[in-house]
C-alpha cells in the first residue's frame, strides 16, 4: 500500500493546485501539514498561470494499493 499527502492550494486567480507527495512521513497531524502549507505559500516559488499561492484550501492522505499485472 502507498500513502499520499495531497494538498490543494487556492491561487490569487481562483484557481486550485494540487501539489501531492508520495510515502509522507508517518504520524502526522494537521498542525504539520497546515504549518508546513503556510511555508509553501510564504516562500512563492509556485504560482499557477501568474498567479501566487493565496490560501491553503484542503489536504489529505489518500491511501492506495497498486497490484502491476504486467
Amino acid at each position: 500500500m502507498t500513502t499520499v499527502l495531497e494538498m490543494k492550494f487556492e491561487a490569487a486567480n481562483g484557481k486550485i493546485l494540487t501539489l501531492s507527495l508520495n510515502d509522507p512521513k508517518p504520524n502526522l497531524t494537521s498542525i504539520d501539514v497546515s504549518n508546513a502549507m503556510q511555508m509553501i505559500i510564504n516562500q512563492d516559488v509556485f504560482h499557477l498561470d501568474g498567479a501566487p499561492l493565496a490560501g491553503v484550501k484542503q489536504a489529505r492522505l489518500i491511501d492506495k494499493t497498486i497490484t502491476e499485472i504486467l
